[in-house]
């Protein structure tokens, strides 16, 4: 906070008046920059901006350095030469009188020069105590004859006279003296300097600036400044800005408003200001606090505050305790050995216990705690004194921290009616209407009217009215004054008040007990009374009869006696309780003890101050009908109390509804409950006043509906609520069902629990829930009852009873034993198996087969214990595999936190059963053999731990013979082909076509067990036929165990060999395949023979047509083809024989060469090659043009001589 230049601003009013105000204070700041320099901090507070601004280095006044009285010794004489000084002071000396500690007074002094012809040259002023402060001259030079001035501040520091010399220094006149004089007396606003701290090197002083408001009104601070670079300022909230209710004092307060914080740099003695305006204060009236501290190198304990300043205390008032905090600025931790008071005062007690402090920390610690009792300082010198602090270690020297205390003397007594006599304030009553205040103090005292009546309770603002004082009074010192008058007017006749009124003073705060009491006493109706003001029965019934209670309170400071007490009306009665000490509350807090008591035998009672009387009427409504008026009259010597009764008797019952509630079966876990109804036969309506179980038994309980009323409808039923039943309520961790469920992700804790991949200790937990559910059952726990009682305004007691029972829960919810029927080795069958959680909380179910369990044969032998108890016996196969489950539905699994839902494992399902909801699974049997199967599959949940199914299968194969032959190599069905059946094969005249086809019937038996559904019949992985064989009846077919079915089979040879061998195979729909071999065997010496006496096909001739007509047609297609070539080969050569003819000399005596013929086909061809593609990019041209291309083609061609093309 110390940068030069930069301003902070704290804003705590709106907006729209910052800009104005802004202005103000830039002109008070201009204004006061003249008098403080560059680099100093201030806060400065106008109406609405609280601001902190730096300036430079330098005291707020300029105060000369301390000049020895040595260097004058020389100069000193010539000022008395001849009793004439050569210079006067006007005044002669300056009496400042009495000016408060830290408010400067500012005095002129003029200085003459009688001379007429000697200058004086003025070279510098001086003085030798902070006390006093000079400017310096205004003119440095006084002609003859001519004069200046300069300025005295005087700031005292001290209480008490201070007088001092300021030296003045002249050139040739030597060195003149003045004589100043002041008195310090206190701060009004109780403020004092900071002098004597003494810190260590890079560490801190902080001191709190306290302000006392000595006024009427509020004092507000408005600005305040620091002088120096390494002393700024602290709001008390840390913060940069603050409200306007920071700064404000309330009147006669002191309130800590800003923390002065001295950091430590250099090792000197350092000196700064603080500079502080209040609105109370003058345009050049301000506080200005000297703040100085020594700042050394030299290791030792220091203080965290130069001074303990107590404050004002009265004398009556309470010890007043400080703490005292010391900080070690050594290399080694030193021991505290001894803290007491420098001189001995028994006003000062210290609370001390050895402490060490540790070297090289920065914050101060806490070493005693101080106290101060102004009772038993009854000298002056008891006000003040020192502290001193001792340590262990020898180098350090000790450390002495001043006190002082500002003790007030006296009382202020109240003078009421003459034969009162004065007594202390804090002992006072007023019974009177005047009060007179009389001051035994040592100095006047002011009292001020600062209530705005907030001086008693509010129920008393009205009741009380202070007359007569308007403006403060003074009471001098041990005189007494008139004060005001308090006029009372009870409002209501049951009151009594015991406050306080509060006088403020400048000296402190004083209470006057004040009390007024009627003598009534205050009467309240106890429940179940409608009405505190009276006693209301509502409506009864005409059977019935209540008892309802009043008490009376004493709250008058006297005793009162009941004398008697007696009724008005028929069948109503009224009788005394008990009395004892209480008030309201107490007595509301003791109703039900009440409500059973018996009542006393006194006729009369006697209620001291705070004591209260219990009474209770009854009325019986029997003979009574209607609107029913009563009251009952208490008697004392102040009032007749009269308490009105009222009531309405109505004729009708109520009745439950069942009278006897039976709940379903439950058990820990699950809750169950059923509805509580009331049937009315009032001709009115019922009010419901309350619902409770008479048993106490914590599981059952009730709640009511969220739609229901207090109100029974006349003449019907009404369902006033829900009976519950929950075991779990009572029986906590040790229930006989219900684990904690521990996934393989999470930690083991300790306990009872199941986890969810530890399948060992699952008979162990078992037994341990069935040995509970044992006891339980042994116990007759298993049903229990309960009693429930509904009360209403007309009829109480309407009762019903309520019954439960426990059971052992299943979250099986089919049969618990599975047959599946028979099923074959290649295939499988399914069961349904339904699991349903009965439980109101989740449960977590694992299915498996019990092969899975390290040691399945005693976990199924120790899991059917309870079963053979019940006569049941099973033959377990604990090893197989051949159950599985799977899961048959279409939703998505469930994937929980850790938990998920399907096969996780082989074999292993996981299924997470949310309350109440129920899921089928599909248990699938695959016989791996012939033979029965008995085995378990178990159901794992942290319900029961362990639950199981009886699944039983007997697996089987299918069995087929054909013709009486099992399926296999040997299994032979021959067709045997003899000559007698192939005579049509050397017959010459053939009258028919001859048919050689061979018919066998075959029986097809099931030996089998299963039914046997034949899918399909192949012959060497042809179906129905193929090879010669043919299947005539080849659709599907069903044979029942031991049912048979004909097949008949057709065999026509071909001829092409003597034995033909192929097999028959008869696919079932369970997967079974059945092989049979079809041998037929035909004559060797008649294949040739029946091969041509073979029928040909009737499509023979028709396709010996077609393929000629086809072959005729690819014949004149060649040769119309051939033809067409040749005629594009011959015409070319043709044309070139004639064109060369024509244009070349006839060349003799060369030889035919059928080469040349060669080459002029091969151009031929490249031309009309290059023809073509010139066709292609030129379009079409006619035929002129084309023979010209030939032509020019042809000219372009290389001669067989040649070598270079031309064109």
């Amino acid at each position: 906070m110390a940068s030069r230049g930069r301003t902070h601003t704290f804003s705590y009013l709106s907006m729209g008046t910052k800009a104005t105000c802004l202005g103000v204070v830039r002109l008070l700041f201009i204004a006061f920059s003249h008098v403080v320099q560059a680099n100093k901090q201030a806060f400065i507070q106008s109406d609405t901006i609280l601001e902190v601004l730096h300036f430079g280095e330098g005291g707020l006044l300029q105060t000369e350095s301390d000049i020895g009285l040595s260097s004058y010794h020389q100069k000193s004489a010539s000022l008395h030469r001849g009793n004439c000084r050569p210079i006067r002071f006007e005044p002669p000396m300056l009496d400042f009188h009495e000016q408060p500690v830290g408010m400067p007074k500012m005095e002129k002094v003029y200085l003459h020069n009688p001379s007429s012809e000697e200058k004086i040259i003025l070279i510098s002023i001086s003085a030798t105590t902070a006390h006093f402060h000079a400017s310096f001259f205004q003119n440095g030079v006084i002609p003859p004859g001519g004069n200046t001035s300069f300025d005295v501040v005087f700031l005292a520091r001290v209480v008490g006279n201070v007088e001092n010399t300021l030296f003045i220094n002249t050139s040739d006149h030597g060195v003149f003296t003045y004589q100043v004089f002041g008195v310090g007396i206190p701060n009004p606003y109780r403020l004092r300097p900071f002098i004597g701290a003494r810190i260590p090197v890079n560490s801190s002083f902080s001191p709190l600036i306290n302000i006392h408001n000595p006024h009427s009104e509020p004092l507000q601070v408005v600005e305040m400044y620091s002088s120096g670079g390494d002393l700024h300022l602290e709001l008390l909230t840390g913060q940069q800005g603050g409200t306007r209710k920071l700064w404000e004092i309330p009147p006669f307060e002191t309130k800590g408003v800003m923390r002065a914080s001295f950091s430590s740099r250099d090792a000197d003695n350092h000196t700064a200001y603080l500079r502080i305006k209040t609105n109370a204060s003058s345009e050049d009236e301000f506080i200005i606090l000297p703040v100085e501290v020594e700042v050394t190198k030299t290791p030792g304990i220091y203080s965290s505050i130069e001074m303990l300043d107590f404050g004002t205390l009265r004398s009556q008032d309470r010890p007043k305790q400080l703490n005292l905090h010391l900080l070690n600025s050594g290399t080694k931790d030193v021991q505290i050995t001894s803290v007491r008071s420098t001189p001995p005062n028994e006003a000062i007690k210290i609370d001390y216990t050895s402490v060490t402090l540790k070297a090289g920390e920065n914050n101060y610690t806490k070493v005693a705690s101080i106290s101060f009792d102004a009772s038993k300082a009854r000298r002056p010198s008891q006000f003040s004194g020192k502290i001193t602090v001792k340590a262990r270690e020898k180098t350090y020297s000790k450390l002495e921290i001043p006190y002082q205390a500002e003790v007030l003397e006296g009382y202020l007594g109240v003078f009421l009616p003459r034969y009162l006599r004065p007594r202390p304030c804090s002992e006072l009553s007023l019974l009177g209407q005047h009060s007179q205040l009389t001051c035994i103090t040592s100095g006047p005292v002011f009292l001020t009217n600062t209530f705005s009546f907030d001086w008693l309770p509010d129920e008393a603002k009205t009741m009380f009215i202070i007359q007569n004082f308007s403006q403060p009074v003074l009471i001098p010192p041990r005189e007494s004054r008139y004060i005001f008058s308090l006029h009372f007017q009870p409002s209501r006749p049951s009151l009594h008040i015991d406050s306080n009124i509060l006088l403020v003073t400048n000296a402190s705060k004083f209470h006057l007990p004040i009390r007024a009491y009627t003598g009534f006493l205050e009467p309240f109706a106890l429940p179940p009374s409608l009405s505190q003001h009276f006693l209301d029965f509502s409506v009864l019934s005409a059977t019935d009869s209540a008892s309802h209670m009043f008490v009376v309170v004493n709250s008058n400071p006297i005793e009162l006696e009941i004398k008697s007490w007696l009724v008005t009306g028929d069948s109503l009665s009224v009788e005394l309780i008990r009395s004892e000490r209480g008030n309201r509350t107490t007595v509301l807090s003791r109703v039900r003890e009440l409500q059973n008591a018996t009542a006393s035998d006194h006729t009369s009672v006697i209620l001291a101050s705070g004591y209260s009387a219990v009474f209770r009427v009854t009325l019986v409504a029997r003979g009574l009908e209607g609107a029913y008026d009563g009251a009952v009259h208490l008697r004392t010597d102040y009032e007749i109390l009269t308490i009105p009764v009222k009531a309405v008797v109505a004729v009708g019952t109520l009745e439950s509804s069942p009278k006897h509630i039976i709940l379903p079966p439950s058990f820990p876990g699950k809750s169950v409950h059923q509805g509580f109804s009331i049937t009315s036969s009032f001709y009115q309506t019922v009010k419901l006043l309350q619902i409770r179980a008479l048993t106490e038994d914590v599981r059952f309980y009730y709640r009511r509906l969220r739609n229901s009323k207090d109100q029974l409808e006349p003449r019907r039923k009404s369902k006033v609520a829900n009976i519950y039943f929950d075991s779990s309520l009572q029986c906590g961790d040790h229930c006989y069902v219900g684990l904690p469920f521990v996934l393989k992700s999470e930690s083991k804790p300790h306990g009872l629990l199941m986890q969810e991949d530890m399948w060992d200790s699952d008979v162990d937990l078992h037994q341990t829930l069935l040995k509970r559910w044992k006891e339980l059952k042994e116990s007759s726990g298993q049903e229990v009852e309960a009693l429930f009682e509904v009360n209403t305004d007309l009829q109480k007691n309407v009762q019903a009873k309520i019954s439960a029972r426990m059971t052992w829960p299943s979250i099986i919810n089919s049969s618990r034993q599975i047959l599946f029927p028979l099923t074959n080795t290649n295939s499988s069958s399914e069961k349904q198996v339904v699991l349903e959680n009965p439980a109101d909380v989740p449960v977590y179910v694992q299915l498996l087969p019990v092969a899975l369990y390290p040691n399945p044969s005693s976990f199924a032998e120790r899991v059917f214990d309870r079963d053979r108890l019940c006569g049941r016996t099973f033959n377990i196969n604990t090893n197989t595999l051949e159950f599985q489950v799977h899961k048959n539905q279409t939703s998505p699994n469930k994937k929980g936190p850790g938990f998920t839902e399907g096969t996780t494992r082989p074999f292993v399902y996981n299924v997470l059963l949310l309350p109440g909801e129920a899921k089928s699974f599909t248990v699938k049997f695959t016989p791996v053999s012939n033979r029965t199967v008995t085995s378990l599959l178990i159901v794992r949940n942290n319900l029961t731990v362990v639950d199981y199914v009886v699944v039983r299968g007997q697996g089987t194969t299918e069995s087929l013979k054909v013709a009486g032959k099992s399926a296999g190599p040997g299994s032979s069905l021959r067709f045997k082909m003899t000559e007698s059946l192939l005579k049509d094969c050397t017959e010459k005249l053939k009258l028919k076509e001859p048919n050689f086809t061979l018919r066998r019937t075959f029986k097809v038996e099931n030996t089998g067990q299963l039914p046997i559904h034949i899918r399909s019949t192949e012959i060497s992985g042809h179906a129905c036929e193929g090879h010669g064989f043919k299947v005539l009846n080849c659709q599907e077919f069903a044979l029942k165990p031991n049912a048979s079915k004909d097949i008949v089979i057709l065999f026509t040879p071909d001829f092409t060999a003597s034995r033909v061998i192929r097999e028959l195979k008869l696919v079932t729909a369970g997967g079974s395949e059945f092989v049979f071999v079809l041998n037929a065997s035909l004559p060797y010496h008649m294949l040739a023979t029946c091969a041509e006496a073979l029928p040909r096909p009737s499509w023979e001739l028709e396709l010996y047509i077609i393929i000629s007509l086809i072959m005729s047609s690819m014949f004149l297609l060649v040769i119309v083809t051939a033809y067409l070539e040749a005629q594009g080969i011959w015409e070319p050569f043709k044309r070139r024989l004639s064109f060369e003819a024509s244009n070349a000399p006839m060349e003799t005596g060369r030889p035919f060469d059928l080469r040349e013929i060669v080459r002029i086909q091969s151009d031929s061809n490249l031309n009309e090659y290059g023809e073509t593609n010139h066709a292609s990019s030129r379009g079409v041209y006619s035929s002129g043009s084309s023979s010209s291309s030939r032509a020019g083609g042809r000219q372009c061609a290389p001669s067989p001589t040649r070598t270079a093309w031309r064109a």
